[in-house]
């Protein structure tokens, strides 16, 4: 490079190892930054806290950086350490087709390397990053989801606490709020969790764009908790107490419900931002930091990631039609009633052709709804919570002690919506590898060995349900089907 300036030859440097950097993360991480940025539901919760983000990152990220680690000191040890387990993530990740493993892999090694490099920010700081970061690629769905029926259910018992002492003038049915002219469901939108997650990376970006302090990070994310909760309780509130005046267009209307949703939480963020404000300290001014001296390059983290990367990923086998697949769709005495409108969808949600979304009704006129599929696709969704998929406006969902039919067990569902005749009474039972299982994180952890270490990977559910309540003992009729079902699943 004749003719450039030491500086600019730096410069040129600088900006050469940066690109190769990137080059390198995006080989390791790209298909899991790919299925992020496919996921709509991420891109709706989440991706405004980039924004956070971005700016604790321009507020606090100053050189110099390092560009070797030695193995002395605890903190490059650290280093060292969550680079590989970070690598350790993202095979495990890789060979388990989860993508949230993946980007946690990715979040590990962003700390690993703030450690590394960073020299002006403490340890504190780089896991603070790292959990923001965390934060930002999303919430898994195993956690937002229960997370956020909670705090549904939370915001319902509120609500009916004053229906029950007679101070108002609606009543709760479930999560439903009934007016004489109205009726307003409590939704998983009321829930509060955007709230929730605007207050606490608001506060992160306080807290990293300050000078560290233990005490004041505490009471901060705890504030921003709280009152994300009070502001959501109040904004819920609100519309209850306008469709109480009539006034139902704040419902009807989601323009007018978004702008009015947004001024009635504006006060409690603003206190957020006056508390920041209030009890904000300066970053310390450090011009001149010692850079301690390594041996080792820090590319060096690099290498067991691109081990990973290059390892041959398990090929995924073609599945076999089950051999009772056709007997699905024809129970003894029963015809098909109609088929669920989103069956097509839930082919290519669960990457299977052998996927049967029904009801049947016998002469009798007596049904049962039938949810089935065989898959070995590689999405963690293929085991999942049965309840986070049941979303019934006014219901209650809860979990039963399961029970033996015919010598096969079978979970349990009841979702009660306040009365007997229209409440549901639903069973269903997982299969990884031939051995049935129930929809906790054991079966899950139990396919993620199947697919590590030589399994097929294949995963079975079997989801029926009936009309009515869920009773002690099921009715014949339900012992009927569910030994049918079981006899083919043998």
């Amino acid at each position: 490079m004749v003719g450039l300036s030491v500086p600019a030859n730096l410069l040129f440097r600088q900006l050469v190892i940066a690109a190769v950097w990137l080059g390198c993360l995006v080989w390791c991480f790209g298909s899991a930054i790919a299925n992020y940025l496919r996921d709509q539901h991420y891109q709706e919760h989440f991706v405004y806290l980039w924004v956070f983000f971005g700016l604790a990152l321009w507020r606090s990220l100053r050189g110099p950086f390092r560009t070797h680690l030695g193995c002395r000191s605890w903190r490059d040890r650290a280093a060292v350490g969550l680079g590989l387990a970070a690598a350790l993530l993202l095979w495990v990740g890789s060979a388990a087709g989860s993508s949230t493993s993946q980007r946690m892999a990715l979040v590990v090694f962003a700390t690993s390397m703030a450690l590394a490099a960073v020299v002006r920010w403490t340890w504190r700081r780089c896991v603070l990053h790292g959990l923001l970061l965390l934060l930002c690629f999303g919430v898994p769905y195993s956690i937002f989801f229960p997370v956020t029926s909670k705090l549904q259910y939370g915001v319902a018992e509120i609500l009916a606490l004053p229906a029950r002492l007679g101070w108002v003038g609606y009543e709760m049915v479930g999560h439903v709020v009934v007016f004489p002219h109205y009726r307003l469901a409590i939704t998983a939108d009321c829930s509060g969790i955007g709230q929730l997650l605007t207050f606490v990376g608001i506060a992160a970006l306080g807290v990293l764009s300050s000078a560290p302090n233990r005490r004041r990070t505490v009471l901060v994310l705890l504030v921003a908790v709280a009152l994300a909760w009070l502001s959501n309780v109040v904004r819920v509130a609100f519309f209850v107490w306008c469709v109480g005046r009539g006034w139902t267009a704040v419902i009807d209307d989601p323009n007018l419900h978004a702008g009015l949703g947004f001024l009635t939480f504006l006060p409690f963020v603003s206190g957020l931002v006056w508390l920041l404000m209030r009890t904000h300290r300066p970053l310390p001014a450090t011009p001149d930091v010692p850079v301690p001296v390594g041996r080792w390059p820090l590319w060096a983290l690099l290498v067991p990631l691109a081990l990973v990367a290059l390892a041959p990923g398990a090929e995924r086998r073609e599945l076999a039609a089950p051999p009772y697949f056709a007997r699905l769709e024809q129970p003894p005495g029963h015809q098909v009633q109609m088929r669920g409108p989103s069956e097509a969808s839930d082919k290519g949600a669960y990457d299977t052709p052998w996927l049967v979304n029904a009801r049947f009704a016998d002469a009798s006129e007596r049904t049962f709804d039938l949810f089935y599929y065989a898959t070995n696709t590689r999405s963690q969704l293929a085991v999942h919570k049965i309840a986070n998929c049941l979303y019934v406006p006014g219901a209650q969902v809860r979990y039963e002690s399961p029970i033996e039919v015919d010598g096969l067990r079978w979970w349990r569902l009841a979702i009660d919506v306040g009365v007997p005749e229209l409440s549901t009474q639903l069973y269903y039972a997982f299969e990884v590898d031939g051995e049935r299982c129930d929809d906790s994180w054991a079966t899950s952890w139990r396919v993620l060995q199947s697919r590590m270490f030589g399994g097929s990977g294949e995963v079975r559910l079997w989801r029926v349900a009936f009309a009515g309540a869920m009773q002690a003992q099921p009715d014949p009729y339900v012992v009927e089907v569910l030994t049918w079902l079981g006899s083919l699943s043998r």
